[in-house]
């Protein structure tokens, strides 16, 4: 796996993610939490992580406190709807590479790719849904 890996529980972020940066050319894989995302991340690496602090089970800081050991040099990109939580103050000192509010647009997303230069397909898809399925 190469390109966008994204961590989040809700279904529909997740959706937006896939849906619209496959058609714009990048690879994306989602998964619902912490265990799924490791698990992942144990057999491939990905280009960049977008990671929701507001996880069932293992949360956000203590997935990324597992990436970081497992990967540490994939930039980490936090989303998240509590911006004054005290887990986005956990995860300040572990090295992310940016904090996204939601509700974030798609050009947010974008400009993050292109500033960490994350390789696109040279033959984007035009159908919704076609990138890396959720695992």
């Amino acid at each position: 796996m190469a390109g966008v890996f994204v961590i989040d529980d809700d279904p529909h972020i997740r959706r937006l993610f896939s849906e619209a940066l496959t058609r714009c050319g990048y690879s994306v894989t989602g998964v619902p939490d912490g265990e799924s995302a490791i698990k992942g991340l144990e057999r491939s690496k990905p280009e960049v992580i977008f990671l929701d602090l507001k996880l069932p089970g293992m949360d956000g800081v203590q997935a990324l406190e597992v990436i970081r050991g497992l990967h540490p040099d994939i930039p980490v990109v936090i989303i998240t709807g509590y911006p004054r939580d005290s887990l986005v103050d956990g995860v300040i000192g572990l090295g992310v590479f940016a904090c996204l509010v939601k509700p974030f647009s798609m050009a947010d997303i974008l400009a993050i790719l292109e500033t960490l230069e994350i390789e696109r397909d040279p033959q984007p898809s035009t159908h919704p849904g076609r990138g890396t399925p959720e695992i």
